[in-house]
C-alpha cells in the first residue's frame, strides 16, 4: 500500500555552503565599506547623489575604466544613497578587496564575487540540491550493502544504466536492451523536496575559498562547525540547538516491498530507506577520510574528520532521525559521486576549503514526520 507522507526537515550547516546562481556579482555592481559588502543598482544610487556628486562621477563614467569606476564608489558611496542588500565579509576577503581594488593589472584585479542562488536578498537552498545528494547516497549504499564494486567500462549511457539497473527503472528498447533509465519508474518521483524558505541574511558572508588555481570570493552560508567544536565533548549531541536550522519540506510516497506492479517499482522506498542510506554513504567516506594516509597534512584534515565521525556516532546510536549530509559546489569529486565504490577509485578528488580550513558543504539534518 502507498501511502503519502509529509516531512519537516531542519538543516543546521556545519562548514560553509556555496550553491552558485549561475551569476557573478561584478565588481561594479557592489563596494565595500565596514565590513560589509553593500550590493548595490546604480541607476538607483545614481539618483540619490548630490548634483556635484552626479557631476563628478559622470566625468570618471566618460573616460570609460573600470578602475577608476569602482575605485571612485569604493571612495564616494554612502549608505543613505541605498542597496539592494548588504552583508558581512570576513577580514581575509577586506583585505584581498582593498589590495585588489588599486592593482591596474587585468590578471590580479578581478573582483567578481559568486552569488549564492536566489533572488537578490531572497536566499534558499533548493530542494533539487537536497534529492541530488540523496539520490546519489542511495545509489552508493546499493552497492556497500551488496558488498559489491562497480566496474567503469566507459560505455554509452554507462551512468543511466548503472542507474536504471540499481533503481529498477530501466528504459529497454526492441532487442529488449537497457538503453537508460524510464523516468517513469524511478522511484525518486515520488519524492517532492521542497525548496528551503528564505534564509536570513545574517547566516551569509563574503568569504575567499581557496583552490589550486587561485582563491575565489564567494557568497557562503556560514557553518557552525566553531560553536559546536567548543561544545563539551561527551554532551555535545543534547546540546547542538536545531532550532537555528533552516527549514524545508519533503512530501514523499511511501511503498513496502512488495511488488507495486502499477507503479513498476520493486524496491522498500520511504525516508528510513533515504536516511539510513545516507548514513551508509557519510560513514563510508569519513571513515576514507581519517584513515588516508597523507605525505603532510597542513590544515589537519583527520581531526576534522575523526570529530565529524564522533558527531555522526552521536546522533547514529541516539536518533533515526538526524543525519550528516554533504550539498553544494566545491565538495569534491569523492561526495558527487560513486567513485569510492568503484573498482578503481580515481585519485583525482581534491579537497576545497572554506576560510577557516574545514572541507565546504557539511551540514546536519534533522527529519522529523508532520500531518499531511
Amino acid at each position: 500500500m502507498n501511502v503519502a507522507k509529509k516531512y519537516n526537515v531542519k538543516l543546521l550547516p556545519l562548514t560553509d555552503i556555496h550553491i552558485g546562481s549561475g551569476k557573478d556579482i561584478e565588481a561594479y555592481e557592489y563596494t565595500v565599506k565596514a565590513e560589509y559588502m553593500y550590493r548595490i543598482d546604480m541607476s538607483e544610487v545614481f539618483d540619490k547623489m548630490s548634483d556635484s556628486e552626479k557631476e563628478n562621477f559622470y566625468k570618471i563614467l566618460k573616460k570609460n575604466n573600470l578602475f577608476n569606476i569602482r575605485s571612485w564608489i569604493y571612495n564616494n558611496y554612502k549608505e543613505e544613497w541605498g542597496y539592494i542588500y548588504k552583508e558581512k565579509i570576513s577580514s581575509e576577503y577586506n583585505i584581498e578587496y582593498k589590495e585588489k581594488l588599486d592593482d591596474r593589472s587585468q590578471e590580479n584585479s578581478q573582483l567578481s564575487i559568486f552569488e549564492f542562488i536566489g533572488y537578490n536578498d531572497k536566499k534558499y537552498i533548493p530542494g533539487s540540491s537536497i534529492k541530488g545528494a540523496l539520490r546519489t547516497a542511495f545509489i552508493y549504499s546499493y552497492f556497500l550493502e551488496n558488498e559489491k564494486k562497480y566496474k567503469v567500462e566507459k560505455k554509452k549511457n554507462e551512468a543511466q544504466i548503472m542507474e536504471a539497473n540499481i533503481l529498477n527503472a530501466k528504459r529497454i528498447d526492441k532487442n529488449q536492451n537497457i538503453t537508460g533509465l524510464e523516468p517513469k519508474k524511478d522511484p525518486f518521483k515520488t519524492v517532492k523536496i521542497f525548496d528551503t524558505e528564505e534564509i536570513e541574511l545574517e547566516k551569509f558572508s563574503v568569504n575567499v575559498l581557496q583552490i589550486k588555481e587561485g582563491n575565489l570570493f564567494c557568497e557562503v552560508l556560514s557553518g557552525i562547525y566553531n560553536e559546536i567544536d567548543k561544545l563539551e565533548k561527551e554532551n555535545f549531541g543534547n546540546e547542538i540547538d536545531f532550532e537555528q536550522g533552516i527549514n524545508f519540506n519533503i512530501v514523499s510516497t511511501e511503498y513496502s516491498l512488495k511488488e507495486n506492479l502499477k507503479m513498476g517499482y520493486k524496491k522498500s522506498f520511504g525516508m528510513k530507506e533515504l536516511i539510513d542510506s545516507l548514513d551508509d554513504k557519510v560513514e563510508n567516506i569519513i571513515n576514507f577520510e581519517t584513515e588516508k594516509k597523507r605525505e603532510k597534512d597542513s590544515y589537519n584534515i583527520k581531526g576534522f574528520y575523526e570529530f565529524l565521525k564522533k558527531i555522526f556516532d552521536t546522533f547514529k546510536n541516539r536518533d533515526n532521525n538526524i543525519s550528516l549530509i554533504r550539498i553544494g559546489k566545491y565538495t569534491g569529486f569523492n561526495n558527487k559521486t560513486i567513485n569510492l565504490v568503484t573498482e578503481k577509485p580515481d585519485e583525482k578528488s581534491r579537497t576545497i576549503f572554506d576560510e577557516n580550513n574545514y572541507p565546504m558543504g557539511w551540514a546536519l539534518i534533522k527529519v522529523e514526520e508532520v500531518n499531511i
